[in-house]
């Protein structure tokens, strides 16, 4: 059987940035005793993911990503927010936000990074929502079942949070990344590196 690679594109936090992010989870961690935070190395913004690539199929996947970047330019973020996905009644996920006055930028790098993997022959999922995960709540199945939907709103933990800030960084390139399952999380491992060089597309025939 064909080997195979959890893949996905991301742009990568710089270390002040994870710095800031490793300070929220120790103010967090608290309110999630259940939490399995992510270590700091591994924060990112992820544009497209993947799933399962043929290794045969990796170079392929870079070298598009690759060619997909160099046209953009760098641009800012700002980490903004926290919040919870789904929901506060089924926390599953613990994340930050990510905003900026103008983003069109970022919009048109994830567009760009998912064209190039769909003409790799992979389809990302078509749902982006710009953050950074902080942390997955483990499920233990001797908890009972999750309020219906129709139950009163249940206390959010990340409510004093909402106001956060966590100043903004330079998104200068994008990363592919290989994803591995472990029993203490997932390990990431990155591919490939494509900055965003602004280079003009050379339109002639």
């Amino acid at each position: 059987m064909p080997k195979s690679t959890r893949t996905f594109v991301a742009i990568a936090l710089p270390p002040p940035a994870a710095s800031r992010l490793r300070r929220l989870q120790e103010e967090l961690a608290p309110a999630f005793p259940a939490a399995r935070w992510s270590p700091g190395e591994a924060f990112h913004l992820t544009l497209a993911f993947l799933g399962d690539v043929l290794d045969s199929d990796l170079h392929a996947v870079c070298r598009r990503v690759a060619e997909a970047a160099a046209p953009l330019r760098p641009f800012e973020l700002s980490l903004e927010g926290v919040g919870v996905f789904p929901d506060p009644r089924r926390p599953r996920v613990i994340w930050a936000g990510l905003t900026a006055p103008d983003l069109a930028p970022l919009q048109a790098a994830q567009r760009a990074v998912a064209e190039a993997c769909k003409a790799a022959g992979y389809r990302p999922d078509d749902r982006f929502t710009p953050h950074v995960t902080l942390g997955r709540i483990r499920q233990d199945r001797r908890r009972p079942r999750p309020a219906p939907a129709d139950a009163a709103p249940a206390d959010d933990p990340t409510a004093p949070f909402r106001g956060w800030t966590g100043g903004s960084f330079r998104a200068s390139s994008v990363v592919t990344f290989s994803s591995t399952l472990d029993p203490e999380g997932p390990v990431y491992t990155p591919l490939a590196t494509a900055p965003f060089a602004g280079k003009k597309i050379d339109a002639s025939p």
